[in-house]
């Protein structure tokens, strides 16, 4: 019988009361519990879609599902950490001595079974590399996203894996392309997707012209996890090894062949797009521009922000910088909604996760100040994406059409079993700003979003040497002090003290520092001042300090793909960061289900308070 201490974080758990907002520990029980449901304990392995725009929901399973295993094992020991759940603990542990089982020669392998004939085909995968075979293959994408939950596995539980993910960063390393000064995996090297090594070895080894090849129709996406997971390792490490392929393949994806370019009006082809050359005076190449795609960019510059903080490489973190402030452009910025997928109109789950992280780190690396991004992603469009409501997603179920049944799918394929109510707690793929368009999740998608939601949690308080900065107005329970947040109802945030600290407390860009009123069990207390952080020191354990200052609504009005025939106009009410009410658009369809529609609620002054059992672990993991 699996053990659940090996999953499971110790730590204490305390009863306490706490405004009724929006609370990243609830919303990781939650995540656990979607993640964990949607496992086929038959195959061991995730249901990677589920499909909600027929009256009769299904999971079904996915050729990426082997691969993306690895993303659901390095976020539920994050979640766990965050709310102390039990949740199927044994599943989980054997859910990890499944994905260790798949790991030998360096390499962590989508094994062939003839219980699962759907592995060979992804996208449109025949038309690069023709049919699969029945062979062992081992997705390098996947090879890394297995040294990172290994990695998060050690943090959160103290589970001794560095040797195992040594020899899978060496793995990498003897499968890699070298030429010149750079590395490189390349995307015809095996088949059902790009990137794919074969047993046998690797079929075509030529270098990418550019980055828009292969299935995912991105070449950069399939070397940034494994420069992330190799800086990850050399950080926490110091192999030379990591650094050595960290180094080499950042310079491979640094290349300007790879960047760059607009997307804009096809005149040979009526309402078609083209990408062509940067404009005059705009070198998108040297600034991280990307014209369609984002979630496969953001991979890429996730490793290279990784290695440039890892080895000091001024030149790779100013790029990051510049791709990072041009992607925040291409949306609305404060929804924390990007358009990941133009010329269409679309967020990537994928793509919250991976914003969070670049903003957070970024900031860290005195990059910039993008705090307010987190909490506008977090806020509002990670929320929104996070199935919550059952019975809501129930009910929408209901009213679209029966669905034809796949007759000919493979045993084991797909399942109708309760589909909904396993997929609580999971996040949607795509989203326009106000609506989910036949909503379905695949579910790389949970895997990245939900550990947002741990950047954000953990971001967002920071305790040490008797000091404590809460970086994000959010509740949070911690060893220092305890945060009670009351927005968006009121512009107010209780700190309950626990252990003597002086506390510093940034606020966000929205509200007037002059307006910022600090007051310790009803009386004022001197504050000290330094860019957007109030700082109040000398606190004694048991102390209240409030800070309360002023909250409005205002209505903001954005156009997502001006000047196409695809632009839309939404008009967004924001309560300080968090929107209230999103409307526009081209207007709901039958097989929309709308966002934002459950928020009418949070536009009161009152706020209610919840009785929650509150989680403190005693490991922290910030080597994320």
């Amino acid at each position: 019988m699996a053990d659940e201490k090996n999953v499971v974080p110790t730590g204490s758990f305390y009863e306490a009361e706490i405004p009724d907002t929006l609370d990243l520990a609830d919303r990781a029980r939650l995540a656990v519990q979607g993640m964990l449901n949607i496992l086929d304990p038959a195959l061991m392995t995730m249901f990677g879609l589920a499909h909600f725009n027929t009256r009769a929901p299904l999971l079904r399973h996915w050729s990426a599902d082997i691969p993306l295993d690895p993303k659901l094992a390095e976020s539920l020991p994050l979640m766990r950490l965050m709310c102390g759940t039990t949740f199927k603990a044994p599943l989980e542990q054997n859910y990890r001595a499944e994905l260790v089982s798949r790991i030998d020669d360096g390499l962590y392998w989508d094994r062939y079974t003839p219980q699962r004939p759907w592995r060979n085909i992804y996208n449109d995968s025949i038309k690069f590399y023709g049919a699969g075979r029945s062979e062992d293959f081992a997705s390098v994408w996947g090879v890394a996203r297995m040294i990172r939950a290994l990695t998060a596995w050690q943090g959160a539980n103290g589970a001794d894996t560095t040797e195992l993910g040594a020899s899978l960063v060496r793995g990498l390393r003897r499968i890699a392309v070298d030429r010149d000064d750079y590395s490189y995996y390349p995307h015809r090297g095996g088949w059902h997707d790009g990137f794919v090594y074969p047993r046998s070895g690797w079929i075509d080894t030529s270098e990418a012209e550019r980055d828009r090849e292969g299935p995912e129709d991105s070449v950069t996406c399939f070397q940034g996890h494994q420069i992330y997971a190799a800086a990850q390792h050399y950080v926490l490490t110091g192999d030379p090894v990591a650094k050595e392929l960290a180094a080499r393949l950042s310079r491979y994806v640094m290349k300007a062949k790879f960047w760059g370019g607009t997307l804009a009006l096809d005149p040979a082809k009526p309402g078609g797009f083209e990408i062509i050359p940067d404009a005059p005076f705009r070198h998108g190449a040297q600034l991280g521009h990307w014209p369609v795609h984002f979630h496969a960019r953001a991979i890429a510059l996730r490793g290279l922000l990784k290695y440039a903080m890892a080895c000091g490489d001024e030149r790779t973190l100013e790029f990051v910088r510049a791709a990072y402030d041009f992607t925040m452009s291409q949306g609305i910025r404060r929804l924390g909604w990007i358009n990941t997928h133009p010329p269409g109109i679309g967020c990537e789950g994928c793509a919250l996760g991976d914003l969070i992280a670049l903003a957070i780190r970024l900031t860290e690396a005195g990059a910039g100040d993008y705090w307010d991004d987190v909490d506008a992603i977090v806020r509002n469009q990670l929320a929104e994406q996070q199935i919550t409501d059952g019975p809501a997603l129930t009910a929408f179920c209901a009213t679209q059409p029966e669905g034809q049944p796949q007759t000919d799918a493979p045993t084991g394929f797909e399942t109708t079993d309760d589909a909904v109510n396993r997929s609580v707690g999971v996040f949607f793929g795509i989203t326009k700003p106000d609506a989910v368009t036949d909503p379905w999740v695949m579910h790389c998608c949970t895997g990245n979003a939900s550990q947002g939601l741990y950047y954000a949690w953990e971001g967002a308080l920071r305790e040490s040497d008797g000091a404590a900065v809460v970086n994000l107005l959010l509740n949070r329970a911690g060893r220092t002090v305890d945060v009670a947040s009351h927005l968006p109802h009121a512009g107010r945030i209780d700190l309950r003290v626990k252990q003597a600290c002086r506390v510093s407390v940034r606020i966000p860009h929205w509200v007037d520092l002059g307006a910022v009123q600090v007051r310790s069990r009803g009386a004022p207390i001197p504050v000290e001042r330094l860019g957007r952080y109030l700082t109040v020191r000398d606190r004694p354990a048991g102390d209240v300090v409030t800070f309360t200052f002023p909250i409005h609504e205002r209505t903001e009005t954005y156009v997502v793909n001006q000047g196409t025939p695809v632009e839309e106009t939404y008009d967004c009410v924001f309560r300080g960061s968090t929107a209230v009410s999103v409307r526009g658009g081209a207007g709901l369809k039958p097989n929309d289900l709308p966002l934002y529609r459950g928020r009418d609620s949070m536009r009161t002054s009152q706020v209610a308070m919840k009785k929650t059992s509150c989680f403190v672990a005693d490991r922290q993991f910030t080597e994320w």
